[in-house]
């Protein structure tokens, strides 16, 4: 698989919890206007990452921490490059200098961490993940292989993590509710089933899908809540597409659905979704399409769900469901966002033939 996009449409928080859930092997590649950076995945786990923004080796970071001299790393270096195939520096340390494996385990993940939230930041750029089977070393004398992890570290958690410092600069994290919090995620996670996930991001890979693909975000949905709607936007207008749930209670909801057009006005849901460029749970206001679609939902709707599909950091298509009749709370819609983020990607070429970069 090879997932291409801009940070605009996924940023790092969500290429980590997609990443994640998939369970997936290779190399995510980032670039933004001044910098460039690597992150590393074996069954989704992180187990290394580069930044061109921080460029101090292992070595340097042992020394900061008083493990190693200048002469231990200097006769380290040599010896790594008289080895026939190359060893990270922090293995050959450890056997030649009695250093603790675990404790320079701690620092090379603490420095991946690092690195990882460093991404955060960017707000623009592009991606590229590789699917591959990561290689133990590489071969390259200066290697961010040396920064590799033995245990990788979770994406989910990073992910937490990273949004919590980038939405809370200066305050120290709370770790305990973090770890509760992918308890959480977990279980939620395995009720709704992550085979389901993995399933629906693979079916996206096939190019062949053409309006299928309509289907198959609209198959997901149903497992997410009871009915739902997809929109395509065209200019400052909402025009249907397919829909699922509607039909017990009309009986041409298909071709109802393909004649709506709801027109985006200032301060509603849809110019909300629109404008943040990520999905709501709320109630519809009193615009008049907000109005023309409670006809359709029925009278009360409770609170639907309205969440855009984005290609080239542009809303593209809107979602919206809701839990009629009993109203319930949505469940994992984190995932589900997570989803529908990709699926834009695949919508865009199969509607208008656009290729993804």
């Amino acid at each position: 698989m090879t997932l291409e996009g801009y940070l605009e449409d996924l940023n790092i928080k969500d290429l980590l919890q997609l990443l994640s859930l998939s369970k997936k092997s290779g190399t995510l590649s980032l670039k933004s206007r001044d910098a460039e950076g690597q992150v590393c995945f074996h069954n989704g786990q992180v187990i290394r990452a580069f930044s061109s923004q921080y460029q101090e080796g292992l070595g340097q970071l042992l020394k900061k921490h008083e493990l190693v001299s200048q002469e231990q790393i200097d006769k380290a270096l040599v010896c790594q490059k008289s080895l026939p195939s190359h060893q990270p520096l922090g293995k050959i340390l450890a056997e030649q200098f009695s250093i603790p494996a675990t404790i320079i385990e701690k620092i090379v993940a603490s420095q991946i961490e690092k690195i990882v939230f460093s991404f955060f930041a960017w707000q623009t750029g592009r991606f590229t993940f590789a699917l591959h089977t990561p290689e133990s070393f590489g071969t390259a004398q200066f290697n961010p292989l040396d920064f590799m992890l033995t245990e990788g570290l979770s994406s989910e958690l990073l992910a937490l993590k990273g949004n919590q410092l980038s939405n809370n600069t200066g305050q120290t994290l709370d770790e305990r509710g973090l770890e509760a919090e992918l308890v959480r995620r977990e279980q939620h996670y395995d009720l709704k089933g992550v085979s389901l996930l993995r399933g629906m991001l693979a079916e996206l890979e096939h190019p062949e899908f053409g309006g299928g693909i309509i289907l198959l975000i609209l198959r997901y949905a149903s497992e997410v809540m009871s009915r739902a709607i997809i929109f395509d936007l065209r200019g400052r207008q909402l025009v249907g597409l397919g829909q699922f749930g509607f039909n017990a209670q009309y009986r041409n909801a298909d071709q109802m659905v393909r004649m709506m057009r709801l027109q985006i006005d200032n301060d509603s849901l849809f110019e909300r979704v629109m404008r943040e460029r990520r999905g709501f749970v709320a109630g519809l206001g009193d615009t008049a399409a907000e109005r023309q679609l409670q006809e359709m939902l029925g009278k009360p709707s409770g609170e639907v769900f309205a969440g855009p599909l984005l290609n080239d950091g542009k809303v593209i298509a809107v979602l919206i469901g809701d839990n009629h009749p009993n109203h319930e709370p949505f469940a994992v819609l984190d995932s589900f966002q997570v989803f529908l983020s990709q699926a834009g990607l695949a919508l865009e070429h199969a509607l208008y033939g656009k290729s993804q970069l």
